[in-house]
């Protein structure tokens, strides 16, 4: 599949973003109308409690291709991605944090990586330098499989006919991962592919490998010894360095 010929959804979930959610959105609007054949915008308002709301009703109203979905109270990414993919019509979702390390500069890097494939993932060759983000991402290749090279980075294209591999409750933090590794279990076609990234916006490390080590795949993962243990460490060395702090 060419650009020629590819209709994208992009999904914004956003909370408490009256400040920059219209810039996100032209940005999006700019860079999809240069390489995509159709596409729509899909701002899901995550119970925000600011002007975000407001804003983002004000954007459906001015842009015919802007919609949104109002969610009552904080729900989350994933939820926020399971919503918008009941409604997109695009062949392919394009996902990511508005507020992340990835945004929508990357989608003709994405796109040329499409082809025929199911799932497109982008990884950062040098990302930055957090303690425990090497551990976090074998803990997640261990426990859920698959080769994603950089699982703490949410920037991705999926196929529109894949909503049933996010599960119901796959934390926020490994929903892209869950998708990838499920898709290519089933032998569906997958790629990731370099991107450029940008600075902040990223999950702590420590915080996503409690996450890890909370999470029960529904496919029968197990966190095992290594991804608690690794919690563990991650809690302790946090609990430490907000003791230090206070003195």
């Amino acid at each position: 599949m060419s650009e020629a010929t590819t209709t994208i959804s992009i999904v914004l979930p956003v909370r408490n973003l009256a400040d920059s959610v219209a810039t996100t959105v032209t940005e999006c609007m700019a860079v999809a109308g240069q390489h995509c054949a159709d596409y729509e915008i899909i701002l899901v308002d995550d119970g925000s409690d600011d002007g975000t709301r407001d804003q983002a009703d004000h954007l459906v109203a001015a842009y015919d291709p802007v919609m949104v979905l109002h969610q009552p109270e904080p729900r989350g990414y994933s939820a926020a991605l399971r919503a918008a993919w009941q409604v997109a019509r695009g062949d392919y979702l394009l996902a990511f944090q508005p507020t992340g390390p990835a945004g929508i500069a990357e989608l003709p890097r994405l796109l040329a990586a499409l082809e025929d494939r199911a799932v497109v993932v982008g990884y950062r060759p040098h990302p930055p330098r957090m303690p425990l983000a090497p551990l976090y991402a074998a803990a997640v290749r261990a426990m859920l499989g698959g080769d994603l090279r950089d699982p703490a980075l949410r920037c991705a294209l999926f196929r529109a006919d894949l909503a049933d591999l996010l599960p119901a409750d796959a934390p926020d933090g490994l929903a892209h991962t869950e998708i990838y590794a499920r898709a290519q279990r089933a032998g569906l076609p997958v790629a990731q592919v370099a991107i450029t990234g940008r600075q902040g916006g990223e999950q702590a490390p420590s915080a996503a490998l409690v996450e890890l080590a909370r999470y029960r795949p529904a496919s029968g993962g197990q966190p095992g010894p290594l991804v608690v243990a690794l919690a563990v460490m991650a809690g302790g060395g946090l609990w430490l360095l907000r003791r230090h702090r206070r003195r």
